[in-house]
């Protein structure tokens, strides 16, 4: 069918039009609105892969720039894909769909040739998808848009003009939120594999003499793994060693780094730990710290007041940071730390917990809640009405999003049910008008 006779048949049949746009407004606002959920329920987790981005430039404008880029490019992208989906802000929503995509295709185009990261992070750790997929599925979207340019304003909304605004304050007030609690707490959704419930390592009964160990080291921006039987890469060509993984029998090839077993080290003379500092029976704490050199020195109170709380009740008490020796001995000078400190990789720690520092409580290796230490709901653990059970500290993170999002949901449903009782009226009200007229 030609152009003109195309036009012409949707131009006789607008029902065809309307239901073709009602599936482009839905296929386009469901990724709009998982792509900016995804992202903003974990602000850590997207902070740092835009740090990934900036560091491919050589451009690093500071957490506060990169976590506030964050959550506008959440907001962003969330309330398009809300107003695609309730036909609200039909000019403007596509024009805003648009504009991303005029930079996201070329960018994911760059990544897909050139292979710069693993992932583009569109939809956080929920869906990892390849960086070729990515591009054509923008490509897929940009036809969708297309179509919407031209045919989204011939179709009715579900909220009422003059209703929309709400909406819009609504949905960016509901990722602020969600937000919120993940770049403060932790996220509510946790979608990396240390999720609460989860074991932190692997324990298994394997005697480490049998055991077969590949050696990860990384040069700028690519990333390598040795056999034992391979000849490593000297440190003087740029290598840098990154972590050693056990292969037999882990099937840990086709997993990213951030996906292995924690490996925990001995900073004074690089030996693998994990198993002796991580058991699998009693209870532990565990701080960690992505960048110990970062951590204020004002937090050493409450640190040392929670390790004295552990102490007091039994339960082992470790940190495990990444840092050079020379960092963690300043640490340990300027906090008076009395507690064991371990090193482990900085991505690896980042998996784990969210924050610098954060906070994991196990209990026979399996994790029972995990926090930032500024999220704990004490500054001094000894302090008289202190509940003295750490399980006490966990949160129902499943029921606070459940209570959100119900909030957020009811909202839009009485926007949508006060849009269609006043169409309702009016159509009442004009039929009672054009009886009047024709009596």
């Amino acid at each position: 069918m030609k152009t003109g006779k195309l036009s012409t048949y949707f131009e006789n049949h607008p029902g065809s039009v309307g239901l073709i746009t009602w599936i482009c407004r839905i296929l386009v606002g469901v990724t709009f609105v998982y792509s900016g959920f995804a992202k903003g329920i974990d602000p850590w987790g997207s902070l740092y892969k835009f740090e990934e981005y900036f560091a491919l430039f050589g451009f690093n404008p500071g957490n506060s720039l990169i976590i506030a880029g964050v959550f506008f490019l959440c907001i962003y992208e969330f309330f398009c894909g809300v107003s695609l989906l309730t036909g609200s802000f039909r000019r403007s929503s596509v024009i805003l769909t648009a504009l991303m995509m005029v930079v996201m295709l070329p960018l994911t185009f760059w990544i897909m040739i050139s292979d710069p990261v693993s992932d583009c992070g569109c939809f956080g750790d929920a869906v990892i998808i390849s960086n070729s997929a990515t591009f054509w599925k923008n490509v897929v979207i940009c036809v969708l848009i297309g179509w919407l340019w031209k045919f989204n304003k011939r179709v009715a909304c579900l909220i009422n003009p003059y209703l929309q605004w709400i909406q819009a304050t609504c949905s960016a007030l509901f990722i602020i939120v969600v937000g919120g609690i993940g770049y403060i707490y932790q996220p509510l959704i946790d979608f990396r594999p240390y999720h609460t419930g989860s074991k932190i390592i692997e324990f298994d009964d394997n005697n480490e003499d049998d055991a077969v160990y590949a050696f990860v080291y990384r040069r700028g921006n690519e990333i390598k793994r040795f056999a034992e039987d391979e000849e490593l890469p000297e440190e003087g060509d740029g290598w840098e060693f990154v972590e050693r993984i056990e292969v037999a029998d882990k099937k840990v090839n086709d997993k990213k780094i951030g996906e292995r077993n924690l490996t925990v080290w001995n900073p004074e003379d690089d030996e693998d730990v994990t198993h002796e500092v991580i058991k699998d029976h009693g209870k532990m704490i565990i701080l960690f710290m992505p960048s110990v050199k970062d951590v204020s020195i004002a937090s050493t109170w409450i640190i040392n007041s929670l390790k004295d709380m552990s102490e007091h009740h039994a339960i082992d008490f470790i940190a495990i940071v990444s840092g050079s020796q020379k960092d963690i001995e300043e640490w340990q000078d300027l906090s008076l730390a009395d507690y064991p400190i371990y090193t482990a990789d900085d991505t690896q720690i980042k998996e784990v917990v969210r924050g610098n520092p954060g906070v994991v409580y196990l209990s026979d290796g399996v994790i029972e809640w995990k926090s930032s230490l500024r999220a704990l709901p004490a500054s001094d653990f000894m302090a008289a009405g202190t509940p003295s059970d750490p399980q006490s500290f966990s949160r129902d993170n499943n029921k606070i999003l459940r209570n959100i999002a119900l909030v957020y949901v009811a909202v839009l449903s009485v926007l949508i049910a006060l849009s269609f009782s006043g169409r309702f009226v009016m159509r009442l009200t004009g039929k009672s008008e054009r009886r009047k007229m024709e009596k």
